[in-house]
């Protein structure tokens, strides 16, 4: 059965370097965990590659919209990256967009090269590719550099050192330590509640109050505060949550693929919707539709 699978990977992959089927199959991973693909790609099915156990940040959904546009109708220009992680399974490295575009084609295997990676460069290639991705917020790199400074006891300047972030940028993301485990669970949920130059006050008053500290987060996250309103309600120990709390906007862009059709914008009970091109029939129909909600709301 293994011999099968990988024949049929074999066939599929399109290898036209090497002399012969036979000379292709000896270079390709064997799904038992032995042989080596001396750094060709090769076409594995999705199904056995795992998420690698190092990945602090979710996937981008703006740039897998992209790549579905793109890889639906053209090739993809470079193989995925995957390693042996424990058990022999294959572990992913970079590549997880890609992946999860395939995933929503419909497609069953992909092309990949392996690379022989201990775990502490399989942590520090996944921890790093993403480090300075716009997606990423603050207390994501936090969970990346503090799982990096616990495995490895580092100190900031060694972290500062491999990452090539300035120990200022890191010893503000590494304010985050301490935090309670039910405000940890929450930040986890609201990644972007919370940002470095406020860490080191928000955890303060989180030791204190952490229940209150869990409201904040997703007050922040829902909108109801800004970070600023929910510290200053913080120290005043919830008591004049009315007073601090803000309305913010709130704001979703309507894409098609790559391209812009709208922008909406929401702040308390005002709704503005801009067009990139103007559209009197999608008008007519906003105002036939907001008449039957006035209706339905009055009734």
């Amino acid at each position: 059965m293994i011999q099968d699978m990988q024949r049929r990977i074999l066939k599929s992959s399109g290898l036209v370097s090497t002399p012969s089927v036979e000379d292709a199959a000896a270079a390709l991973p064997r799904l038992d965990g032995s042989g080596s693909t001396d750094g060709k790609p090769f076409l594995v099915p999705l199904s056995l590659i795992n998420d690698s156990p190092y990945q602090t940040s979710p996937v981008n959904e703006d740039k897998i919209a992209d790549l579905v546009e793109n890889l639906g109708k053209n090739p993809l220009s470079s193989p995925v990256v995957l390693r042996r992680g424990h058990q022999g399974r294959l572990e992913l490295i970079a590549g997880r967009h890609r992946i999860e575009a395939y995933r929503r084609l419909g497609r069953q295997e992909i092309e990949a090269t392996l690379r022989d990676l201990t775990d502490n460069d399989a942590e520090k290639l996944v921890f790093y590719d993403n480090l300075f991705a716009p997606s990423m917020t603050d207390f994501q790199k936090y969970l990346g550099f503090s799982q990096r400074k616990a495995r490895l006891e580092l100190t900031q300047e060694q972290l500062a050192e491999e990452s090539g972030v300035s120990r200022t940028v890191v010893s503000k993301l590494l304010s985050f330590d301490g935090l309670p485990e039910s405000v940890l669970a929450a930040l986890k949920e609201n990644p972007q509640a919370i940002g470095a130059n406020a860490a080191a006050d928000f955890v303060a008053l989180a030791k204190k109050s952490p229940d209150l500290a869990v409201q904040a987060i997703y007050a922040i996250a829902l909108g109801e505060m800004t970070q600023k309103a929910a510290l200053a309600w913080l120290k005043a120990g919830g008591a004049t949550k009315a007073e601090t709390a803000k309305p913010v906007a709130t704001k979703a862009l309507i894409k098609s693929g790559r391209q812009k059709y709208a922008e909406l914008v929401q702040r308390e009970n005002r709704l503005v919707i801009s067009l990139n091109t103007v559209d009197a029939g999608l008008y007519h129909e906003l105002e036939a539709w907001l008449k039957s909600r006035a209706e339905q709301h009055f009734q």
